[in-house]
């Protein structure tokens, strides 16, 4: 593979890591621009061509740009989205709102459901039904079909979602209706639940089926500029999309399935983490990414991590497949303040980019945790992105003395600490939910850390969770634009089964006719993406459960991905099925039967990960890494540290704390009881000064197994 691109386009940088052909690597961070969120691309690449190269030459040497962006995710949260309408089964018009009949806040009286997307207005109900054995009861009344496309035309609706009974097991009637709206409203996009999640529930697909219309406007507009913008360059590679899953799709189905990118902005750490790591054998990760609005965890076990089938989105279900990525109100740009109680609270409001903390200079007059990290001299104010924006360390101070040492009647420095011990408190609880709450012990992990501001607090989050091993990659400030270029294309199917497993029944044959319906879909998607057949897997898993049970356990079923399964194999995928309810929840049925509800076909079409450059070999003598001495605060008293050029550090070398290393995107605190190493990629990894780190690696892997 030539020269590849990683751009993440997230709400305040934009972030950009290019591999050349011979494996070095260039990171760059640009503002984003979410008014134009193509040019802030283009921005970024002017950057990384360089003074000495144009954006021409510069694009035509590059084979692959992958990147991830949140224009749909920001999309549905600013309630930016088109106008869409929306299309069901008589009699079930309030599903949409009525959602699940569940409240965040059980003992709220009064709380207000959300706003929807699609008003009472603009849902349309049309007569026909299919029943619960995929044959029509009623035929569809298409004299309504026509009257609701009627309506819309006249409302100037822009994208219309389709979701009637039964269709996971009939489309025909939903065929139908989009063959209609097409042919009276042929400039208006059609999106139909049996194309986009043919599954069991209703609500949750015709949720998921509204995201999938009310954002195809805005995202073939953002990618159609792109694509224009990036040809017009002379960029005449191949350019893929970030999914929520975990993998990436071409920008045609990119535009059809825009739901699966309604995550997706995060979910390619994990393997950005997972490819680093492998050095190390490690396999049990928890990634925590920080920038300037939140935090980002997940956990990977044993090589996996960790999927959900159900996410939401401005309270409303998403129900694709999605990396189960938790994000916590706690950035490098979250605002400290001390409430009428005199208590402290970091987030989750955030400066974001602009105005952004109080040291920006830009307006921000409130304290935030950047501002806390410049007053304790952990951040080198006129070494921010390298140098590129100086920092005013006086506003720093003078928000965090007004904000929250005054009301407290504390010093300026204690309450800087304050802010740094909470914030990083508020990070340990979120890595718990990803870990504790899933019966994950987290101090049976490496802790990866990435963004520009996760390694200033890596040793402090560490330390609260009693990890002894934090790794950070040498591409960490850009961790998920790195992950873009490890990452496989990746596309999910599913199908409705409701198959029970026994020798009397025809599982069997139902299985394999299953089996043999999902591959050459799988197969015809990878093909349009121009991925040769040696490079397609097929992996699948059933939706499963104990008779009379509500919830389904997702369970890996790699019997299917083999050839036909005979008889002799449904006793292996019972036992499967009982081993992992056993390990997720504790106990097992062994006298229930056990029920297929669903099959899942993850078709992936593998793609080479760059070879990253390995870094020349150091010794023991890092005194030309030195940069200077720096006075910084640790609790309530001040003292010298040194302060080391990241960028100069070789594989080997050693660096004790209490130091710090600084790179252009980001700077690493090493706490007084740690001790970090450079390994051959020009990772850092930081263990307790204890115990050696091959000591340290030793005991996790044991662990581990």
């Amino acid at each position: 593979m030539g020269s590849i691109l990683g751009v993440d386009v997230g709400g305040t940088f934009t972030d950009f890591i290019h591999v050349g052909e011979d494996g070095r690597i260039d990171i760059v961070k640009t503002p984003s621009t979410p008014s134009e969120p193509a040019q802030g691309v283009l921005d970024g690449l002017k950057k990384l061509a360089g003074s000495e190269m144009s954006l021409s030459e510069f694009l035509g040497g590059i084979d692959l740009i992958v990147h991830g962006t949140t224009i749909t995710t920001n999309a549905i949260i600013t309630r930016n989205y088109a106008k869409t309408g929306y299309i069901t089964t008589k009699g079930f018009k309030d599903i949409l709102n009525s959602r699940r009949g569940l409240k965040r806040n059980a003992f709220t009286a009064k709380e207000a459901p959300p706003k929807p997307i699609v008003p009472q207005y603009l849902v349309k109900t049309v007569g026909g039904r299919i029943d619960k054995s995929g044959e029509e009861m009623l035929p569809l009344d298409e004299a309504e079909v026509r009257s609701a496309a009627d309506f819309f035309k006249e409302q100037h609706v822009e994208t219309i979602a389709v979701n009637l009974m039964f269709s996971f097991l009939n489309p025909l009637h939903e065929l139908r209706v989009k063959e209609i709206l097409q042919k009276q409203l042929p400039d208006i996009y059609v999106s139909i639940s049996s194309e986009v999640l043919p599954y069991v529930r209703m609500y949750e697909r015709g949720s998921t089926t509204v995201f999938n219309a009310c954002v195809r406007p805005l995202l073939e507009t953002y990618i159609d500029d792109l694509l224009g913008k990036l040809e017009s360059s002379n960029f005449g590679g191949r350019l893929l999309t970030m999914q929520s899953n975990g993998g990436v799709m071409s920008p045609e189905v990119a535009k059809e399935f825009g739901a699966n990118t309604l995550l997706s902005g995060p979910a390619s750490g994990p393997a950005a983490a997972l490819h680093f790591t492998k050095p190390h054998n490690l396999k049990n990760l928890i990634t925590i990414d920080m920038g300037g609005t939140s935090l980002d965890a997940c956990l990977i076990r044993d090589g996996r991590p960790t999927i959900t089938k159900y996410s939401e989105v401005a309270e409303y279900a998403l129900a694709v497949p999605s990396m189960d990525i938790r994000a916590i109100g706690s950035g490098g740009g979250s605002i400290a303040f001390v409430d009428t109680s005199g208590i402290l609270h970091v987030g989750p409001e955030s400066a974001g980019a602009s105005p952004g903390p109080a040291a920006y200079g830009l307006g921000g007059e409130y304290p935030t945790v950047t501002d806390a990290n410049i007053l304790l001299g952990y951040l080198n104010p006129s070494y921010f992105l390298g140098g590129e924006r100086k920092l005013h360390p006086d506003l720093s101070k003078s928000a965090i003395s007004k904000f929250i040492a005054e009301p407290l009647g504390i010093k300026m420095e204690q309450a800087a600490n304050g802010i740094i011990q909470l914030v990083n408190s508020q990070m340990a609880n979120g890595v718990r939910k990803v870990s504790i709450e899933q019966g994950f012990d987290p101090r049976d992990a490496a802790l990866v850390v990435a963004g520009g501001a996760g390694p200033l607090h890596a040793c402090g989050i560490a330390e609260e969770l009693g990890v002894d091993l934090i790794f950070i990659p040498k591409a960490g400030s850009v961790l998920c634009a790195t992950g873009m270029l490890t990452t496989d294309l990746r596309h999910d199917l599913l199908r409705f089964a409701s198959i029970f497993l026994d020798e009397e029944t025809d599982c069997v044959e139902q299985l394999n006719s299953l089996r043999d319906e999902l591959i050459p879909l799988g197969r015809d998607l990878l093909l349009e993406e121009k991925i040769p057949v040696e490079r397609h897997r097929y992996e699948f898993a059933g939706d499963m459960l104990f008779e009379g049970q509500f919830n389904v356990l997702e369970t890996p079923l790699p019997q299917l991905g083999e050839d036909n399964i005979k008889d002799t194999d449904i006793a292996r995928l019972i036992e499967r099925f009982r081993d992992h309810h056993k390990d997720v929840y504790g106990y097992t049925l062994d006298d229930s039967s056990v029920q297929i509800q669903s099959i899942r076909l993850t078709a992936i079409g593998t793609t080479d990960a760059p070879s990253f450059k390995s870094i020349d070999l150091g010794t023991s003598d890092i005194t030309s890494a030195k940069k200077d001495q720096r006075k910084v605060w640790f609790d309530n008293s001040e003292t010298s540290i040194s302060v080391y050029d990241g960028d100069k550090l070789l594989a080997g070398n050693i660096v004790s704390g209490p130091s710090i290393i600084e790179v252009p995107t980001t700077t690493i605190l090493i706490k007084n009881n740690w001790q970090l190493e450079v390994d051959k990629l020009g990772s850092y990894l930081l263990h307790p000064k204890s115990s050696s780190l091959s000591d340290t690696l030793e005991k996790l892997l044991n662990r581990e197994n």
